[in-house]
């Protein structure tokens, strides 16, 4: 492999968990809100500061790019940025996802509009990325693009709360919390992670379909399906945690909340770890994802 293809999958791997954590910080601060957790302050200059990464990783990618494009050494690329930018798909496609990474920025000072400001700009960061990708096969604005707009988004909801959350738990600010607040935090985080999921799940077929033309066992031998077959062993033990922290230790909690049983705090650090070991999972699965997305498929 190229060393400025290795860098671009690095560069891009840092995007995926950027990208994924803002949207984390998003969601667990709405739900920190609700469940009177707290620390929403804290998450939302995260989410600022998140933000302001993801533009400045972008431009690090592009440089990267117009090296690849061009041919030329890294230190003369600035000669080609502007062609790359002006006179390719992806120049498109990465003004798309950089505008939305400036949107997500300037939410901080957009007072009510802040919000879906943000989530503007989450979505366009999105829709660059599908613009950029195998996804952008089938045309721009197209069905096959839309659905990898969900996948990405759906994706960053579900990684993103599962890792500040797992963060937030072990944290100080949440340290003495109570034990409802706590059991409704995590509820409302494994309702969220579950819905996500399934969307992450029915897309991700999709996507799959698309890019291999056929639903065929025999795609994993190639090195995308090679690939391909290291996410979906990650996802799967992502998923074995998670759902073994809603169907078992929850339920448990939530009878010891009940009858206010002083072994809840064993349960929750129990909760607590797996669910940070879900959170490591899901940086393996981001950063295959990267590499994933720098490997020709079998085919589209």
């Amino acid at each position: 492999m190229e060393p400025l293809v290795a860098t671009q999958i690095g560069v891009a791997a840092v995007q995926d968990v950027v990208f994924a954590t803002a949207a984390g910080c998003l969601a667990c601060a709405e739900m920190g809100k609700r469940s009177g957790m707290g620390a929403p302050t804290a998450l939302r200059i995260w989410q600022t500061g998140l933000s302001i990464v993801l533009a400045l990783t972008a431009l690090a990618y592009l440089w990267l790019q117009a090296a690849v494009m061009s041919g030329s050494p890294l230190a003369d690329a600035g000669a080609a940025v502007s062609s790359v930018l002006t006179e390719s798909h992806f120049g498109f496609a990465w003004s798309v996802a950089f505008v939305g990474a400036l949107l997500a920025t300037l939410s901080w000072l957009s007072g009510r509009w802040g919000l879906p400001l943000f989530i503007a700009g989450r979505v366009a960061w999105a829709a660059g990325k599908a613009a950029a990708s195998h996804a952008a096969d089938a045309g721009d604005l197209s069905v096959r693009e839309a659905i990898h707009v969900m996948h990405l988004c759906a994706t960053a909801l579900w990684a993103g709360s599962v890792i500040v959350a797992a963060i937030m738990l072990r944290g100080p600010t949440t340290a003495h919390a109570t034990a409802d607040r706590r059991l409704a935090f995590c509820a409302e985080l494994s309702y969220l992670a579950t819905a996500a999921l399934v969307v992450v799940l029915i897309t991700g077929f999709y996507n799959v379909l698309q890019d291999t033309g056929e639903a065929d066992v025999r795609f994993f031998a190639t090195p995308w399906g090679r690939i391909l077959a290291a996410k979906l062993v990650c996802v799967a033990a992502a998923v074995g945690l998670g759902g073994w922290n809603r169907l078992v230790v929850l339920p448990k909690l939530h009878a010891q909340a009940l009858r206010d049983d002083s072994s809840f705090a064993a349960t929750q650090k129990r909760f607590d770890v797996l669910l940070s070991v879900e959170a490591l999972a899901m940086l393996v699965i981001l950063t295959i994802a990267a590499v994933l997305g720098h490997t020709a498929p079998t085919r589209g």
